[in-house]
């Protein structure tokens, strides 16, 4: 089993990740993330936002099983966290997450 909390701070600490709904959908527009993160609480807006620009990536979507406070706590932020886009994963191997789930 992946502990995703850690291997998010291995991605965030050895890769490139991409933090906030914003930004997130910006990196899909130009199909430079591998993942997609969102948080299991996120409003039905953004998921299908996130899901529509995903898909048209072709980018996987991960759901994050906690909220978004619980999100941004996972990445060591004093924040809420509603999406996140992995681009380069480091040394993580929070890539396998796709095949888990």
């Amino acid at each position: 089993m992946i502990d995703i909390g850690r291997e998010l701070q291995v991605a965030i600490n050895t890769g490139k990740v991409i933090i906030g709904l914003r930004e997130t959908k910006k990196s899909l527009l130009t199909g430079a993330p591998k993942l997609v993160i969102i948080a299991a609480n996120a409003p039905r807006w953004a998921r299908e936002d996130i899901e529509y620009y995903a898909k048209l990536a072709g980018v996987p979507i991960f759901t994050f099983p906690g909220s978004s406070i619980e999100l941004g706590a996972a990445a060591k932020r004093p924040h809420k966290i509603m999406a996140l886009a992995v681009v380069d994963p480091g040394q993580s191997e929070i890539l396998k997450l796709v095949e888990h789930a």
